[in-house]
């Protein structure tokens, strides 16, 4: 692949990139402001009336909280719902229609409950109540993005700087016209 090329192609991949990103994030704001809380619920993207069950600190100082529904008698399962581990999600006081609590990042899904790592700064401090009723919302992913954006950025800015078939290690894009996330594998040009 010739050096314009490669250059137009993530060029062209950083573009479609941004747009996916605005496109997730915008539909993740209009879920907020026109959807109900219900119907986000029965989308598998929120979970409500939850209540915590446990707390604890993980790695790196993060505070791990366990969410389980609401007991009413037996031990109840969350509804059906697509998160998974890793999936950013914004928690939010059921009581209270105002804004987010905090932003974490989802480390365990079982049927009966989820634990979400928050991170702890030195300005943040959540203090949750194990009486209170609580909701998570599925945010935008930003790590996925970050992810593919971070190397693709890096060889749009050595592009200018190498010699054709220097042997530089070059990102190329495998399936692009399959998937519109990009999987990026490693090829070596000076191999002979």
């Amino acid at each position: 692949m010739a050096s314009a090329a490669v250059e137009s192609f993530v060029t062209k991949q950083l573009d479609l990139l941004e747009l996916e990103r605005d496109a997730e994030v915008e539909e993740r704001r209009s879920w907020q402001e026109n959807i109900s809380l219900k119907e986000l619920q029965s989308r598998g993207v929120c979970l409500l009336k939850l209540q915590v069950s446990s707390q604890r600190t993980g790695l790196y100082g993060r505070l791990l909280v366990t969410f389980e529904p609401r007991r009413c008698g037996s031990v109840a399962a969350l509804p059906s719902n697509s998160f998974t581990s890793g999936d950013i999600v914004g928690l939010y006081d059921a009581a209270n229609e105002g804004s987010q609590l905090a932003t974490g990042i989802l480390t365990r899904v079982t049927q009966k409950s989820v634990t979400v790592a928050f991170d702890e700064s030195h300005d943040f401090q959540l203090s949750l109540d194990r009486e209170n009723s609580y909701r998570l919302l599925k945010l935008a992913n930003d790590v996925t993005y970050r992810r593919l954006k971070k190397p693709a950025d890096i060889l749009q800015h050595l592009l200018g700087c190498l010699p054709e078939r220097s042997g530089f290690i070059c990102a190329v894009a495998e399936r692009t016209c399959h998937h519109p996330r990009t999987s990026w594998h490693w090829e070596n040009h000076n191999c002979g």
